[in-house]
């Protein structure tokens, strides 16, 4: 059996100088381009670089975002991730078109040295800004497909969880018709949802206000007849 030979001194110490000598970047440049390293993003999906400062607005854009569409399930945080990165992107694109044509801005004097410098800046990126409409084609039509789903789910878990409040609401009145006390230490579960009793007790106390509210509507009570007196 052959084994290998142990590395010798001399090869250690050259080992050893060698990672001392590559401790990573240390000019400016090299060290701005490792700060992005492993952060991901981009119009496409596939490879860009956030700044530790950029990533914290991503953060907070998408999370805001996320918090604003409400999702509650699984799937519907997915879809509403997919919405929030999809937007980020979507301004980024909107704001390096815009970052073009005030470059052509900048170095202009007069109105007339702008649009011609800006009719320059379309001219001469044009491959670029046409990229750039078709990206945002594709993530505006990915956010409306995403938005549409997400809506579809959110509103069948609404219907699916408003039935099943109703059979709640209707199991707990007829348990209070046979003469049941009303437990508040075991929730019903109904179709996997569960329901405090305080919540259906809420809920048949607004059912029975609205019953009110309709029928004073309908049947409005009539107005007092005013007794009129003679003149004296």
């Amino acid at each position: 059996m052959k084994t290998e030979n142990p590395i010798s001194d001399k090869q250690l110490d050259a080992n050893r100088r060698n990672a001392q000598n590559s401790t990573g970047p240390r000019g400016e440049a090299g060290k701005k381009i490792a700060s992005h390293n492993s952060l991901r993003h981009g119009f496409t999906g596939k490879v860009n670089l956030l700044t530790p400062e950029n990533r914290e607005a991503h953060e907070k854009f998408c999370n805001e975002l996320i918090e604003c569409l409400k999702p509650e399930t699984p799937m519907e945080q997915q879809f509403a991730h997919s919405i929030a990165e999809d937007s980020w992107r979507l301004n980024g694109l909107r704001a390096a078109e815009n970052n073009i044509l005030a470059e052509a801005a900048a170095y202009s004097r007069t109105e007339i040295e702008e649009a011609v410098n800006t009719a320059h800046a379309f001219i001469d990126h044009a491959k670029e800004l046409q990229l750039f409409s078709l990206y945002e084609q594709r993530i505006n039509r990915a956010i409306h497909k995403n938005l549409t789903e997400l809506k579809a789910l959110q509103s069948e878990r609404k219907a699916e969880r408003s039935n099943a409040l109703e059979e709640a609401k209707l199991m707990t009145q007829l348990s209070l018709a046979k003469g049941a006390a009303a437990s508040s230490e075991a929730d019903p579960v109904v179709n996997g949802f569960v329901f405090s009793t305080a919540e259906i007790n809420a809920a048949i106390d607004r059912d029975n206000r609205l019953k009110q509210a309709r029928d004073l509507n309908s049947n409005p009570p009539a107005a007092p007849r005013r007794h009129l007196t003679k003149a004296a």
